[in-house]
């Protein structure tokens, strides 16, 4: 048996759909960057977006689910690049830090405004299963060929270790989303950071050269 075809129509239909989505999603961005969730309304962006209020929330939802969205494409953006990353484990972190800095650096106020939002309204908490913070934890995993390799030791248990990891990177973008370090002062933190928890686990080959980069960002 023939499976449906959809009509031409449905099809326009659903690309006009996606595209006014997308373009309204921008709007968004646009408005969180420059005032903040909180005095960011559902009200002002339909009339940016020159649509009514109730179409907002047929496509989006509430102000909250918006930020969700938001943070949530960072993610699958981060997770993309990290399809193809480096395989030994410090140019493996350079080439996630330096993605992640690169990605800031084209919307700084909009990513700020976004992680400030999205801590408020609790998006990131821990205890939400397959949650946010789930996922973007498992970014920081470390790969099971460094275990292989024998690069790691296997003393302490992988998934200790990525919590660490995830909480290097996670501190540190705290601290530039509230002003107190720059993507510079990011990328040297996040770095030491996780080479300090490398190292706890790493071969005595890989440790030597963790301790010579951890004292290479120390006098930057």
């Amino acid at each position: 048996m023939k499976k449906p075809v959809k009509a031409l129509g449905d099809v326009t239909r659903q690309a006009n759909k996606k595209l006014r989505r997308e373009r309204i999603f921008n709007i968004a961005k646009r408005l969180i960057a420059a005032k903040g969730l909180e005095d960011f309304t559902i009200s002002e962006l339909a009339y940016e977006a020159g649509v009514t209020t109730p179409t907002i929330h047929n496509l989006f939802g509430k102000k909250s689910d918006i930020i969700k969205e938001l943070v949530s494409n960072l993610i699958e953006k981060m997770q993309g690049i990290a399809l193809n990353p480096p395989i030994d484990p410090i140019e493996n972190a350079k080439f996630f830090i330096d993605n992640v800095v690169a990605v800031f650096e084209q919307e700084g106020d909009f990513y700020r405004a976004a992680f400030m939002s999205a801590e408020r309204v609790r998006l990131f908490d821990p205890r939400v299963p397959d949650g946010i913070f789930q996922r973007a934890q498992q970014l920081a995993a470390p790969r099971k060929e460094w275990y292989e390799s024998g690069l790691f030791l296997g003393n302490i248990e992988p998934s200790t270790m990525m919590k660490r990891v995830h909480n290097s990177y996670r501190l540190g973008r705290i601290d530039w989303v509230s002003g107190y370090i720059d993507l510079n002062q990011l990328r040297h933190q996040v770095l030491e950071g996780m080479f300090l928890v490398y190292a706890s686990d790493a071969s005595p080959e890989l440790h030597a050269r963790l301790i010579e980069e951890i004292n290479g960002l120390i006098s930057l």
